[in-house]
């Protein structure tokens, strides 16, 4: 794939610009399930007066799970790490599929009729972002070429 196939060294270990600002979007998308988890837990004894439809403890566990993969991956991709390429696109097909699981299970159909032209919209916009940032040549060396530390 990548034409010269050099060992990553300063001059050619630069994180393309695309790739940086996947870095911001998904570290900014995973500090929203960490204040869900932090309001799940001050509010876990009124939480459960209420009549939700998803349980207390799932939102708890959810927001736990994707807090902790956003970590991971906003790691994997800033450091360049070889799995965070496939990794980046499995969390972001993996999560479509969460949402709209989530809200076919537990959101009420009134809800998913009002809001599902806005919602297939931005999910579609998510994932030809991240898409479109990881598959140029210019990404796929970037990580191809990654030892996993910054020079």
């Amino acid at each position: 794939m990548c034409a010269d196939h050099e060992p990553k060294t300063i001059s050619n270990s630069k994180r393309p610009l695309p790739v940086t600002l996947l870095v911001v979007v998904v570290l900014s998308l995973t500090s929203l399930p960490w204040f869900g988890l932090h309001e799940t837990w001050q509010h876990w004894d009124f939480l459960h007066t209420l009549p939700l439809s998803a349980p207390v403890l799932y939102l708890a566990l959810t927001d736990a799970f994707w807090g902790l993969a956003g970590l991971a991956l906003t790691w994997g991709l800033w450091t360049g790490r070889t799995w965070a390429w496939k990794g980046a696109q499995v969390a972001a097909l993996g999560y479509a599929l969460f949402y709209w699981l989530d809200k076919l299970v537990f959101a009420s159909p009134e809800v998913i009729q009002a809001r599902w032209p806005f919602c297939v919209g931005a999910t579609a916009m998510g994932l030809i972002f991240c898409f479109g940032v990881l598959w140029p040549p210019r990404s796929r060396c970037f990580f191809e070429r990654s030892s996993g530390t910054e020079n």
